[in-house]
């Protein structure tokens, strides 16, 4: 007989279970494990007008290595909006430098799709996919990629990925 294995709640200590996770029950906040009684009192929290400020989380240090290069105002991590997540009207194909050869047998560049699990949802990849195809004449579609993942977001869903190599 298999025996489940139990991850400890980061905040009570209670047990967490993979399935608690996969069906959003229990979910990380803030890079911790919750069950799902901390994450009612987590999302009574911020509702209730407090916002970030009403849970208090440790700040996150980091650690200063005296041989690591300084690094470029440029590498900083940026905000993300639609329009650098590279959505089907964001997509900007002059900003690679690399030519694409639809007459090369392998792939000089990818786009990766992805959507919730329900038939809207995938209806709608879809049409985002054939769009882009139509839009972008001279890319040919050399090889892709499909599998099954979860994505945060304000739930944890299951959402089907799909990468296209050309």
């Amino acid at each position: 007989m298999a025996t489940e294995h139990a991850t400890p709640c980061a905040v009570c200590g209670a047990n967490v279970y993979r399935e608690h996770v996969d069906s959003g029950v229990a979910r990380y906040e803030n890079g911790k494990l919750m069950c799902k009684h901390c994450v009612n009192e987590y999302e009574k929290a911020h509702d209730a007008g407090g916002g970030a400020a009403a849970v208090a989380f440790e700040p996150i240090a980091l650690e200063a290595h005296e041989h690591a290069p300084r690094r470029n105002r440029d590498e900083r991590i940026h905000g993300v909006s639609t329009a650098t997540l590279g959505l089907a009207k964001a997509w900007d194909e002059n900003r690679f430098k690399r030519r694409v050869d639809p007459k090369s047998a392998g792939a000089t560049r990818c786009r990766t799709f992805h959507s919730k699990l329900s038939e809207a949802a995938i209806d709608f990849m879809t049409n985002q996919i054939n769009e882009w195809l139509d839009e972008n004449e001279n890319i040919v579609v050399k090889f892709s990629s499909s599998t099954i993942g979860l994505f945060e977001g304000k739930h944890t869903d299951p959402n089907i990925i799909i990468t296209l190599f050309y």
